[in-house]
């Protein structure tokens, strides 16, 4: 059994596959990757409004399931036009955290302040759980190292 799936309607969703590549050869060729995909129980949606194409990434613990289009119970949902996607698994990992003292870090963050990559989801308001807010940001950090191919 394949521990990333791709869901049927998702098939020919170019992101989707790009992911699941991602994905795939980054947990099978790092023990650490492995196990921060393993403690993944969030899911993330990936937007990318100028090609038209969304995809939800259910993590089970050891699974993951990429879905079409973002699904009802998505917790975490990142925007990005579809250039920058790719470039966020560019970030170099340090010390367990995305560099951002290099160019690849500095541009990513300079994304986030022009709001040309969002990041919805992390924090709800009112706070409803604090467990749940760390939870996420954990996850996405995990997501990020795995994700990562200069980490």
């Amino acid at each position: 059994m394949d521990v990333i799936t791709v869901d049927a309607a998702a098939e020919d969703n170019g992101l989707a596959a790009m992911l699941q590549g991602l994905l795939g050869e980054n947990i099978a060729a790092s023990e650490g990757k492995r196990h921060d995909f393993e403690a993944i129980g969030t899911s993330f949606a990936v937007i990318a409004p100028d090609a038209g194409v969304a995809v939800t990434l259910v993590f089970d613990h050891g699974r993951c399931t990429i879905h079409q289009g973002v699904r009802p119970s998505t917790e975490v949902i990142i925007t990005a036009d579809a250039d920058r996607i790719p470039s966020l698994s560019l970030l170099q990992i340090r010390h367990g955290l995305p560099w951002v003292l290099d160019d690849n870090g500095r541009q990513f963050l300079q994304s986030l302040l022009r709001r040309q990559v969002k990041i919805e989801g992390l924090v709800d308001l009112p706070i409803p759980s604090l467990r749940a807010t760390a939870r996420r940001a954990i996850d996405l950090l995990r997501l990020t190292r795995v994700l990562s191919v200069n980490g």
